[in-house]
């Protein structure tokens, strides 16, 4: 299903541990981004509802809406500096159309 690295654990719970400790699931969602070929992805702290399948995912609850389940297959959730003190979510899909796989 849907991995996650350490540091991107590690965000999410810090980001949880700072509204308190208490904080719902983390939502994973997918779109096609209306630009390019690729997918937009969004997350984001969310209710289950009847339509979702939840997963612990190193300790992180994460929520994937049903009908994205074929979509999120296989992705990893990574948390990186980009610049200076710039740190985002990367989103790597084997899924996505436009997702270039590691060269070893």
């Amino acid at each position: 299903m849907i991995k996650l690295t350490e540091d991107a654990t590690n965000q999410i719970t810090t980001q949880i541990k700072a509204s308190g400790g208490e904080a719902d699931p983390v939502r994973i969602a997918v779109t096609k981004h209306a630009s390019h070929k690729g997918f937009q992805y969004l997350m984001g702290f969310d209710k289950q509802n009847d339509n979702d399948s939840i997963y612990d995912v190193r300790g992180v609850k994460l929520i994937v809406h049903n009908d994205l389940l074929d979509v999120v297959n296989g992705m990893e959730i990574d948390f990186v500096e980009v610049e200076g003190e710039d740190s985002q979510f990367i989103f790597k899909n084997p899924n996505d159309p436009t997702y270039k796989a590691p060269t070893e």
